[in-house]
């Protein structure tokens, strides 16, 4: 059974402060490019971590872009909700929400906490579990929202929308480590929200996070990051594989950085 990852695609109809290009029309491209990807490689299901879209009810063009793309897929798609998926930051805001609508309408399945989704291949069985972002979700000393139970499986993947890292980025950023939850259920957790991405191993679990498909943070990194895909591949035994987009231009290219020191810090604070 293979699976591919992907998180915050921040999509938007207009341009972020830092970009120079048409970023709807670059999203687009990605995205294109993962359907693409996801044939070639026979993928099971895509799994989202969050932050799907700029703003809870975006632009037309962005929602169209988003549903093209899920047509075009054709498969099984499981997500959670990032902050910018929801109003001010609150879980109760998802149904009026597009995330929330998408839901409803069954184009998206919803990882809600406490549920556990189990699918099926070639006698493997994989439990598929989420947590949607909340705020001061790392600002809390009780971390089980970033943790699970495995139960009747063979592989146990939790999918969270938290500020989870190997190591702090920056003393002024909440965040939760990953030798915090390392005792996790999960054979595989999956990060979002931190934009640069990540590998880890703690006590033969991996911590995975791809990094943002979309390119909108004024970090220097962010001009030499390229943005890629998380492939899972489960079988008798666990793989995986970061897989760079071919079909996007040099960071050099395309970004613009003209925020002040304040403007970043908020926008690290807040995702």
């Amino acid at each position: 059974m293979r699976l591919v990852y992907l998180t915050d695609t921040h999509i938007q109809a207009g341009r972020p402060a830092t970009r120079r290009d048409d970023f709807l029309a670059a999203v687009d491209v990605k995205l294109s490019e993962v359907v693409d990807l996801c044939r070639r490689l026979r993928v099971a299901a895509v799994i989202h971590g969050g932050d799907i879209f700029e703003k809870p009810v975006p632009e037309r063009e962005a929602e169209e872009v988003f549903c093209r793309f899920l047509g075009e897929l054709g498969l099984p798609f499981y997500c959670v909700a990032g902050n910018h998926d929801l109003f001010e930051q609150d879980i109760k805001s998802l149904s009026g929400t597009a995330l929330g609508w998408m839901a409803q309408k069954g184009l998206v399945r919803l990882l809600n906490p406490g549920e556990k989704i189990y699918l099926e291949s070639g006698g493997i069985t994989v439990q598929l579990s989420g947590q949607h972002f909340f705020g001061g979700m790392d600002r809390c000393r009780d971390k089980t929202c970033y943790t699970v139970t495995k139960e009747n499986c063979d592989y146990a993947v939790h999918v969270v929308h938290g500020m989870l890292l190997p190591s702090p980025f920056s003393d002024q950023v909440p965040c939760t480590l990953i030798s915090e939850i390392s005792g996790t259920g999960a054979d595989v957790t999956l990060g979002a929200h931190a934009h640069l991405g990540y590998r880890a191993e703690a006590g033969g679990k991996f911590f995975l996070n791809p990094g943002a498909l979309a390119r909108v943070t004024a970090l220097e990194k962010e001009l030499v990051r390229v943005p890629q895909i998380l492939l899972l591949d489960f079988s008798q035994s666990f793989s995986f594989n970061f897989i760079p987009l071919k079909n996007v231009r040099p960071g050099c290219e395309v970004m613009s950085f003209s925020r002040s020191k304040e403007g970043l810090r908020e926008e690290l604070l807040h995702g």
